[in-house]
């Protein structure tokens, strides 16, 4: 409340208006080029909240295909075909820096066998999935994938022992995975001929990944889904 002494020289009317002005004084301005508060009228959207999207971390996992097509025959082994002893597609992890990621993976494969040894087997139902160890087959392909942080190795395709058998793998993997880590999906093979999926030689041959192509595919293939994504 403002105060005025007797001795004041301004009238009622005077001191009416500076009355109203000390009252406006104590508001908020709206003066043009002022910002009004957050929340009220004619003030701009509040900035969205920052999200820890899993699922665009992850989006690299999402829809891959991996395929080591026959590049021509091999006739010493008629259910083989020459190929390119390695592929490989790589792709940065997204997410939150500092952050690691529970990565469920769908992985579907039609595969040679190799086998991996002195490696962990995390799901008693899907032994071809294998965690770390190494290598015992060098001339059979040996499909993968590499994570740099954690890092770790995760082999798709072992199996107890050797044949000139295709498998069809359908199943689901958790593999954790750190912001900003490099993700290799990767097929490695000794020797220059692998078994032919293509081939019509037996019942293991001409097996299709359904919704991934509609007829079957020469050589070997790997497709992965990303089924969730959860931040530790």
């Amino acid at each position: 409340m403002t105060e005025f002494s007797s001795s004041s020289r301004r009238g009622p009317l005077a001191a009416l208006v500076a009355v109203l002005f000390a009252g406006l004084g104590c508001g908020h301005s709206n003066a043009p080029g002022s910002t009004p508060p957050a929340g009220t009228p004619g003030a701009p959207p509040a900035a969205p909240a920052a999200t820890d999207d899993g699922a665009q971390a992850a989006a690299g996992f999402d829809k891959l295909f991996l395929h080591d097509p026959c590049t021509g025959p091999f006739p010493p082994q008629p259910d083989t075909c020459a190929h390119e002893r390695r592929h490989e597609k790589s792709f940065t992890f997204g997410g939150t820096p500092g952050k690691v990621y529970d990565v469920t993976l769908h992985i579907r494969g039609i595969f040679e066998p190799t086998i991996i040894k002195d490696a962990e087997t995390p799901y008693p139902d899907h032994p071809y999935f294998k965690v770390g160890g190494t290598v015992d087959a060098i001339d059979w392909s040996h499909w993968h994938i590499e994570v740099s942080e954690p890092k770790q190795t995760y082999w798709l395709n072992h199996y107890p022992k050797f044949s000139h058998t295709i498998y069809k793998e359908d199943y689901e993997a958790t593999i954790p995975v750190a912001a900003g880590a490099t993700v290799v999906v990767r097929v490695i093979d000794g020797n220059d001929r692998q078994i032919d999926n293509g081939k019509t030689t037996g019942p293991d041959r001409q097996q299709i990944i359904a919704g991934v192509a509609d007829k079957p595919l020469e050589g070997q293939m790997l497709r992965l889904d990303v089924v969730g994504v959860k931040a530790r």
